[in-house]
C-alpha cells in the first residue's frame, strides 16, 4: 500500500514539475538563434583603420593609436608614430619632440621663431639680452664716411 501510495505521487508530481519548465514553443537551431541577436558592433579604428583619415585637417596626420584616432603630429604621447613619448617639459611640434625652452625655432610654443640673433631662453625670446638701439649687423650696411667736400680753389 505504501509504495503504491508513493507510486501514485510520484506519477503526479512528475508532470507538473516537467510543465513549468518546458518551453512550449518551436525548437530554434544555434545559427538561427545568432541571427535573431545582433552582435555588438565593434568599437574604435583597429577594425576600421581608414576612419583617422576621414576627416583630417591640413597639416594633420591622424593614425589609429591605441584603438583611437590620435593627431601624431602635435600629440605628447604619440608623436610622429604611436607609442614615441617626448620627455618631460618638451613638445611635440610637427611629429618631432622639441624643448621649447631652448629651440628658437619653436620658443616657448611650436612654430614661434625668434628674431635673427635673438636666442631663446627659458621660452622667451630674447630674455635678459641687452636691448639694442640698432638692428644687429645694421652698422655694416650703412655706407662709409662721406669724404670731405673739395674747395674750388684748393689744388690737391
Amino acid at each position: 500500500m505504501k509504495l503504491t501510495l508513493l507510486l501514485l505521487l510520484l506519477f503526479l508530481v512528475t508532470p507538473f514539475a516537467e510543465g513549468d519548465t518546458a518551453d512550449n514553443s518551436i525548437p530554434i537551431s544555434p545559427w538561427l538563434r545568432r541571427g535573431r541577436t545582433p552582435a555588438p558592433r565593434r568599437q574604435g579604428c583597429w577594425f576600421r583603420p581608414w576612419i583617422c583619415c576621414e576627416r583630417q585637417r591640413p597639416l594633420e596626420r591622424r593614425l589609429c593609436c591605441s584603438n583611437r584616432c590620435i593627431d601624431v603630429g602635435s600629440n605628447a604621447d604619440n608623436c610622429g608614430l604611436c607609442g614615441i613619448r617626448c620627455p618631460f617639459r618638451w613638445r611635440c611640434c610637427n611629429g618631432l619632440c622639441v624643448d621649447i625652452m631652448w629651440n628658437p625655432a619653436h620658443c616657448g610654443s611650436c612654430d614661434n621663431r625668434c628674431s635673427l640673433g635673438s636666442r631663446c631662453l627659458f621660452g622667451l625670446c630674447g630674455y635678459a639680452e641687452p636691448v639694442s638701439t640698432t638692428p644687429p649687423l645694421l652698422h655694416f650696411l650703412s655706407p662709409a664716411c662721406p669724404p670731405p667736400p673739395v674747395h674750388p680753389g684748393a689744388t690737391a
